[in-house]
């Protein structure tokens, strides 16, 4: 919903056009862009919200009531569900916006347990229900040409999960297969379609369907197969697939790591180092701050990639353990200034620039990684 809101509109808007003047005097690294001697179309949507607007005869996708009652997936909206209790027979159940464009990542998210705690959602607008499904999340970039399949990239999820939202870990590999019956679902409600069709699921049960790229495409861009690219940009420009050509779209598979920290962040590294230490441990070119609640505690605050499961889950609990600290240790420096100040410390000066030099450090990042912390943090309170 947030996409919709004029004041959230004109913030992005400054971003943009300050962003690329601010990384720029600062050199800062940009992995949508920096890495990559091939891109993908900019026909192709970034996000939900131009998606919906651009294929207006598929805007069914981005209604999570109709994906689940197409699956016969016990389901309804929070309201019905509120005034006819007795229709519900079993706890958990999971709710969620209905709408997928008007919805930003796991915001007013729940798995519920009850139902007084299902009654503490009540003023949320636009929200439904569906039976919560108990297993291992998945996820396939579908590339469709009039209907047809005629490419998939799937990410295979970790079982371990933070919440009911946060993976550790994706695995993205050519030789990935969705299971049948979502195949069968995207063959049966895409007819005509062209285009990228992502799809989420769990086990079999699909959850969510955007029509745009998993990660911005950063998936797609790292298998750095110059030839499926152009492919995919083809399709999707002139809604062209040549089905007689032979050529290789492989690639080495590699993983995606979440870092997570149950911690209230308070700081973040700068650009700068989190190149040197992505450079360091052999990390693919994609990485980048990237912020999710994952339920009512923790976040998601990094995302990497790496060809390597062991060095990878390695790095990712060294990141996971120093970054905690560092939270601490900046907050104790914040609460010893505040201290330093009202009991007049002799080394209150000391204290003070240490402080600001923290505070400055942290800035020297792209401006959006901020300003997504920001965001992410708004929402983890206001749930």
């Amino acid at each position: 919903m947030y996409m919709y809101i004029d004041l959230n509109k004109k913030v992005m808007k400054f971003f943009v056009e300050f962003e690329k003047v601010w990384c720029g005097v600062l050199n800062i690294y940009n992995p949508y862009r920096d890495p990559w001697k091939i891109r993908i179309s900019k026909c192709i949507p970034d996000f939900d919200g131009q998606a919906h607007k651009k294929y207006k005869g598929y805007q069914f996708v981005y209604d999570k009531l109709f994906i689940a009652r197409s699956q016969s997936i016990p389901c309804g909206t929070l309201e019905n569900l509120l005034e006819n209790r007795h229709d519900l027979q079993e706890f958990p159940i999971f709710i969620k916006p209905r709408y997928g464009h008007k919805s930003a990542s796991s915001k007013n998210c729940y798995k519920i347990h009850s139902f007084e705690e299902l009654k503490r959602y009540k003023d949320i607008p636009n929200m439904m229900w569906s039976q919560f499904i108990d297993d291992t999340e998945g996820m396939t970039d579908f590339f469709i040409h009039k209907g047809t399949i005629v490419y998939q990239m799937t990410m295979k999820y970790s079982d371990t999960q933070h919440g009911v939202i946060a993976d550790d870990w994706k695995y993205i590999s050519p030789e990935n297969k969705p299971p049948e019956n979502i195949i069968t679902w995207v063959q049966a409600n895409m007819n005509g379609y062209t285009g990228v069709c992502n799809v989420q699921y769990r086990g079999t049960k699909i959850i969510e369907v955007g029509l745009r790229f998993s990660r911005g495409g950063a998936y797609l861009l790292t298998t750095k197969n110059h030839e499926l690219i152009k492919a995919v940009n083809d399709l999707c420009e002139n809604e062209t697939w040549d089905y007689s050509n032979t050529k290789d779209f492989s690639f080495v598979p590699f993983y995606s790591f979440k870092c997570y920290t149950d911690s209230p962040i308070v700081y973040l590294y700068p650009q700068y180092l989190l190149d040197f230490i992505m450079k360091y441990n052999g990390c693919l070119d994609f990485y980048e701050w990237y912020f999710e609640p994952s339920g009512k505690t923790g976040m998601v605050f990094l995302q990497y990639l790496h060809e390597d499961y062991d060095k990878g889950m390695t790095l990712k609990n060294n990141i996971e353990i120093v970054f905690t600290i560092t939270q601490y240790v900046v907050f104790l420096l914040i609460l010893s200034s505040i201290i330093s100040i009202a009991f007049n410390y002799k080394y209150k000066n000391q204290i003070l620039i240490a402080l600001l030099f923290v505070v400055i450090s942290r800035f020297l990042n792209a401006i959006v990684s901020n300003y997504n912390l920001f965001n992410a943090q708004k929402q983890s309170f206001l749930h």
